[in-house]
């Protein structure tokens, strides 16, 4: 009896550590593969040389196989996140998420990514074909090999991943595009605009400060005049900015606000078009060799993202004859986006183009399958999609209607005689910037790198560049659209009956904003305005980051003479706030108005920090948001509505009326103190500083799952960090009920590059593998918050210098 249970106990305790060790293996993913690997798809040997970072560095003999490896390696590391970026690109989620992922399909399948990327896939050149084939062939490859469990995300959602294609490919490359539209911004301002009116919605709506630091041949300082430049009536037909239309002769009012709140996002589709971000806001400058230490020019970049598990980027090393490249590159598409080549260092900004345009559509009254055009009515273009529904038995059918300016996003609204809004995007063409991508990774100097430049289409970035040579400078890249009568772009949307605003091809990538090797030594982008003159109007409707990051980097810059890579790097760290710098002495009247001396005293005194032991950010950020819950009140009512920051920058810029600067610290004051007196364990201490309320959450989509956080550990939370959403670090953060902030955007990599040296360096805000409980999941994190790089050389010798681990690919198999 005694030897049963014996027995019994060591197969229950077996059990146990085998369930341990699975569970472990899952968490945790394979480890580095290492030895020789018989491959099927390869030409000749391929060498993968691991550094203690897990960063691959891939040595071939052409570039097909170096991309081949490529692919193998993405898959191996970050597996699930390149099948979530295809799923949204494509309009799939719901297959495997179930029914509460409908809604986001259908919204996803009207944006018709899927549909444009199989075009532009069939009208790539034959060499692009041939090298973003060797990727996808990778990829596939090693999910055929795939040895031991899949990623935790597939065990969860039971689902094994198809085959990826070309088109796969490019969907990811335009949803990627989609992003930077911010299409949600442009509904929100049309919906504002509509239903508030012209003179109303001027209080609130975003626009660029005149006086505000600019990328090229612009102004400079702080003293922004509180004239405004864009109610100068340029707008053409559609008055100033776009003012709203009724071709009936009423008031837009409510009811075009609600059509255009129709083709809103749907909520459940937020986060994970988050972890699809492409480059939304960044930093980026380029300092030339008269102000380098080393007598060659320097480059550096940090791009904002949201913060999440895995980052977007992965880092990677590209070695074949005709590409030597480091750098990041996005697991689901062939080589580096950013970083450093053999001839040429870049990086990227958002450049804040308003590359597309609703226009509201109308039924023909006599025939509801037309619609009516300057030229009469012709017939709506419809497709069917059919998408299927885990634990469904039957799919969802979703018809999709398109005019001549793109598809539908919302439904016919009766009250508006047929009303309905399509979209006109730049990305809906059929071409693709990823044949430019794969040019600058290879471009040995900067005339070629602009050559490759030229080929952005379906993205736009403002883009930093030098060369090993000595060259170095600036130039926007991406499609601009030209508008009937060379109207800026509008708010509202235009009739798309009439004619007005109609598209008349794209500004010449010659006509772009640009500088090669100014005189001043340097130029820095941080998404501000790139120009004061007429072409900078055709960019934007004046969405421009406010441009405190922008002076904040060119202060720092013109600061010394001799710039290292160390110092452009302590630049990126900068954590000084000049919002709160320029603002805090009408803060603290308005607290000493209150009644709290101490804390006006604190704030007159503060030099603009926000390191994570400064107590003086939180007070300043609660009272700027009261003074912006004034603003909501005064315009929209007690109900409040949306009112863009930089209106709150011209409100105190303009003098705030009495009693307001006020009224914001004291329920600055009853906000903080509530929350001191809620007691219990989550209480927030009315003196606790920046760093005890503003953390760090780098989020999952499956980290809601409780059960499936504890297994696996998703999700890391609760990290201070210091910053602001305006400072050179930046550090976005939401308000919770609690009195916490929480940081959900980022840098999501930092990088510079000296062009005398042959090492580039890099570090991510987490780690290469995207398994959560991976030795390289996190490694990196710790530096990226304390400050650190890690070097990428582009040399063998100083890969072979720093390399853990060594795997050898050979045909065969």
């Amino acid at each position: 009896m005694r030897r049963s249970i014996v027995v019994v106990l060591s197969f229950v305790l077996l059990l146990a550590l085998a369930a341990s060790l699975a569970l472990t293996r899952v968490r945790n993913g394979p480890g580095l593969p290492g030895g020789t690997t018989e491959v099927s798809g390869l030409s000749a040997p391929v060498e993968v040389l691991w550094d203690s970072a897990a960063v691959p560095h891939i040595f071939a003999a052409s570039i097909e196989d170096a991309y081949f490896a490529q692919g193998m390696v993405h898959a191996r590391h970050r597996l699930w996140q390149i099948e979530l970026f295809r799923r949204v690109a494509t309009g799939r989620l719901a297959e495997v998420l179930g029914a509460p992922a409908l809604s986001s399909d259908r919204f996803l399948r009207t944006l018709g990514v899927h549909r444009v990327a199989a075009r532009a896939a069939a009208l790539l050149d034959p060499e692009t074909r041939r090298l973003v084939q060797a990727y996808v062939d990778g990829l596939n490859h090693q999910i055929a090999t795939w040895r031991g469990p899949l990623p935790p995300e597939f065990l969860v959602l039971r689902f094994r991943p198809e085959p990826f294609t070309i088109e796969d490919a490019l969907a990811i490359e335009r949803i990627m595009a989609w992003d930077l539209t911010a299409y949600g911004g442009d509904l929100s301002e049309a919906a504002a605009l509509a239903e508030l009116g012209a003179e109303a919605f001027e209080r609130i709506r975003p626009r660029d400060p005149p006086g505000g630091t600019t990328i090229v041949g612009g102004e400079r300082g702080l003293a922004f005049p509180t004239r405004d430049r864009a109610t100068d009536g340029s707008a053409g037909a559609a008055g100033p900015r776009g003012a709203a239309f009724d071709a009936r002769g009423g008031a837009a009012g409510p009811q075009r606000a609600a059509l255009l709140r129709s083709a809103a996002i749907p909520h459940a589709l937020v986060p994970l078009l988050e972890a699809v971000n492409a480059v939304r806001a960044s930093n980026g400058w380029v300092v030339g060799g008269e102000r380098s230490a080393s007598g060659m020019p320097l480059v550096a970049n940090d791009m904002h993202l949201g913060l999440d598990r895995p980052t977007l980027f992965y880092l990677v090393g590209l070695h074949a004859p005709g590409l030597d490249a480091v750098g990041m590159s996005i697991p689901g598409a062939p080589s580096i986006v950013a970083g450093r080549g053999g001839g040429v260092a870049w990086g990227y900004t958002n450049a804040n183009v308003d590359d597309a345009d609703f226009f509201v559509e109308r039924v023909d009254p006599a025939d509801s399958t037309r619609y009516l055009t300057p030229e009469g009515s012709e017939p709506f273009e419809r497709r069917v999609e059919v998408i299927r529904v885990s634990g469904r038995e039957h799919p969802d059918t979703l018809v999709v209607r398109h005019t001549r300016h793109g598809p539908i996003m919302t439904p016919v609204e009766a009250r508006l005689d047929g009303e309905l809004v399509a979209l006109r995007w730049v990305a809906h063409s059929d071409s693709s910037t990823i044949p430019s991508v794969l040019a600058m990774a290879r471009a040995p100097d900067v005339d070629a790198f602009l050559d490759a430049l030229k080929g952005f289409r379906t993205l736009h970035q403002n883009v930093v560049f030098a060369d090993t040579a000595g060259g170095w400078g600036y130039w926007m890249a991406g499609r601009v659209p030209l508008r009937g009568g060379g109207a800026r772009p509008p708010v509202a949307p235009t009739p798309g009956w009439t004619g007005e605003l109609e598209w008349e091809g794209f500004l010449p990538f010659e006509a772009h904003p640009h500088a090669l090797a100014p005189e001043q030594g340097f130029v820095a982008t941080a998404n501000n305005r790139q120009a004061t003159d007429s072409i900078g109007d055709l960019i934007s409707s004046g969405a421009w980051a406010y441009p405190y990051r922008a002076e904040r980097i060119t202060r720092l810059l013109e600061a010394r003479a001799d710039h290292d890579v160390t110092s452009m790097h302590e630049v990126q760290l900068d954590v000084v706030t000049l919002r709160g710098f320029r603002h805090r002495e009408v803060a603290a009247e308005g607290f000493r108005a209150a009644g709290a001396p101490a804390i006006a005293d604190s704030l007159a005194a503060w030099d603009g920090s926000t390191a994570v032991d400064r107590v003086q950010p939180r007070w300043f950020t609660e009272w700027f948001a009261g003074v912006r819950r004034a603003l909501a009140r005064e315009v929209w009512g007690t109900g409040g509505g949306a009112v863009w920051s930089s209106a709150v920058e011209r409100w105190i810029d303009g003098g705030l009326p009495d009693g307001v600067s006020e009224a914001a610290a004291r329920e600055a004051i009853a906000v903080i103190e509530t929350n001191d007196a809620s007691g219990g364990n989550d209480a927030v201490s009315r003196d606790a500083t920046w760093g005890e309320v503003h953390t760090l959450h780098l989020d999952h989509p499956l980290a809601s799952v409780p059960i499936l956080q504890r297994l696996f550990g998703f999700a890391r939370s609760g990290i201070p960090v210091p910053g602001t959403g305006n400072t050179v670090r930046a550090a976005s953060s939401s308000r919770t009920p609690d009195g916490r902030y929480r940081v959900t955007h980022g840098a999501s990599q930092r990088h510079v590059s000296d062009m005398a040296d042959d090492v580039a360096w890099f570090v991510l805000p987490g780690g290469q593998s995207g398994y959560p409980g991976g030795p390289h999941s996190a490694d990196q994190l710790r530096m990226w918050l304390e400050g650190g790089l890690l070097p990428l050389p582009l040399d063998r010798a100083g890969v072979e210098a720093r390399t853990v681990r060594a795997w050898r690919l050979v045909p065969g198999g």
